[in-house]
Formats: C-alpha cells, structure tokens, sequence
C-alpha cells in the first residue's frame, strides 16, 4: 500500500533528522510532502518551523508545500488547488500527485455528503478542475441543466448502520462498572 511505503520513507527522514543536523532541501520537502499525504498537519507545522530560514529562503519549492500546509491547515480547499498548480520537482512529484488525488476524492466525499446538489462550475472552480476532468472524477453523479447551467447531484450513499445510543449507553455502563470492581 503506498501510504505504507510513505510512512517507511518518513520514518527513515525522521531518524535522518535526529542523527544528522543539517539535512537538505529536498529531504525537507519530502517529510513536509508525506505529512501532508498522511494527514499530519500537526507535525507538518511543527517540522515548518524546525526547517532553518535560510533553507526557507533559497528553496521556493520548500516555501510551495508550505503554502499547501496553510491551505489545510485553514481546510481551504480552493487555495489547496491553486497552489497544486506548480512544476514539482522529480522527488516530490509521486508524492504531491498522490496527496493531489487523495485531497480531491476527500473533497468529492465532502460534497456528496454536505449537499443535495452543487453548481458544476462551483466545484470546478474549488477542485481546480477542467470540465472534462470533473466528469469522469463524478461519472456516478447525476447531471441536470438549470438554464445555462448544470447542476450536479451526487449519488447517494448509504450510511453505515447506527447503534441505538441505550446500547452505547449499556456497554458504556458495563464497562464503568467493570472497572469499578
């Protein structure tokens, strides 16, 4: 699984980090890439500020991804995208098509969930997408015209079973009283 190998390669950076002190550029930027793939914008905040500022200054790539880690930081998808749009280098490009692939099928999830029907050029314009590329990503969603426009209706997923909140509530005492005794 890619997120697997993702995680070996950040684990081998990071023990890089603690054995060596002047690490490079581009070392940077893949523990900064992978954090973000992972989800980790925790820790990518925290390495942003570890990473010495004259590396900061020289490496606009460096300063690129940092601008995608605002972006989640503040879940500003739009922005997210419009900085996507970069020429990455050779060792960060697997990674940022990968956390651009991942960051695209959450934001279609969102949609499909947060709305009954969304205007086609809205999420064009939020996903950074051409038309083209937007309908096969949205193949499943139904496709309705409003005028001039199209509106988009995303299929609806079914939701997984609940468990009743007095059975949650039983375990939970259950488990209270079990830890009382």
């Amino acid at each position: 699984m890619q997120e697997d190998s993702y995680s070996t390669t950040l684990c081998q950076l990071e023990n890089e980090e603690l054995e060596n002190t002047a690490m490079s550029a581009e070392n940077y930027q893949q523990m900064l890439a992978i954090y973000l793939y992972l989800n980790n914008l925790a820790n990518a905040k925290m390495l942003w500020m570890r990473i010495p500022d004259n590396l900061k200054d020289q490496n606009k790539e460096l300063d690129q991804i940092n601008l995608l880690n605002i972006a989640l930081q503040h879940s500003n998808y739009s922005d997210f995208f419009k900085h996507m749009k970069y020429e990455w280098s050779e060792h960060n490009k697997a990674i940022i098509n990968d956390l651009l692939v991942s960051k695209r099928e959450e934001l279609f999830n969102l949609t499909a969930s947060a709305y009954v029907s969304i205007y086609e050029q809205n999420l064009i314009e939020m996903a950074q997408m051409t038309p083209e590329e937007l309908k096969s990503a949205c193949f499943d969603w139904t496709r309705e015209q409003d005028g001039d426009k199209y509106i988009l209706i995303p299929k609806i997923r079914e939701s997984a079973p609940r468990v009743a909140s007095d059975d949650q509530l039983l375990k939970l005492t259950e488990f209270v009283s079990f830890l009382e005794n």
